[in-house]
């Protein structure tokens, strides 16, 4: 029987990463950087033909909307950070044939891999989706050479649609 076991700790980057991530893969991130996109584009062309002014103010709305999101996850992270328990110290992960075994503290859960709704992993962290928005977040780093064998277990357990994982 396979089984994987770590301590995760997560740190203000790992939890910025995830919000970044979280925000531009779905509609309201990826409507923003179109709306940024189209606003350079109308400051081209439309340069000479209007005022100045515009052009500029165009430019401006195009850099405030692509700056907001970043400026803005920062704080609400760093707040989350401080005032959530579940940031100060370390995570236990159990992974097996069974399913993720979450510890933190005196409290213990088991989620089947059935219930998962999606794995999926980036460059830098595996992002195990217990919903549509509520995921666990793992570093890479901190998963080290266990990422393979993480990476077959969980392709051995999840259906292929939910399996978002790529190889090492």
């Amino acid at each position: 029987m396979k089984k994987i076991e770590l301590d995760v700790t997560m740190t203000f980057e790992d939890m910025y990463r995830f919000n970044l991530y979280h925000v531009y893969h779905n509609s309201q991130g990826v409507l923003s950087v179109i709306i940024a996109v189209l606003l350079v584009l109308v400051s081209i062309l439309s340069w000479g033909d209007v005022n100045v002014t515009y052009n500029v103010l165009y430019l401006l709305a195009s850099v405030l909307i692509v700056l907001y999101v970043p400026f803005s996850l920062r704080g609400k992270v760093k707040k989350q950070m401080k005032n959530s328990a579940v940031y100060q110290q370390p995570i236990h992960y159990t992974f097996d044939e069974q399913g993720i075994t979450t510890r933190f503290g005196d409290q213990s859960v088991t989620m089947p891999w059935k219930q998962l709704y999606k794995i999926v992993s980036t460059n830098h962290m595996v992002l195990l989706y217990g919903g549509r928005i509520r995921a666990n977040v793992i570093p890479r780093d901190q998963l080290a050479d266990q990422y393979d064998a993480l990476y077959e277990l969980a392709k051995s357990q999840v259906d292929s649609y939910r399996f978002k994982m790529k190889k090492a």
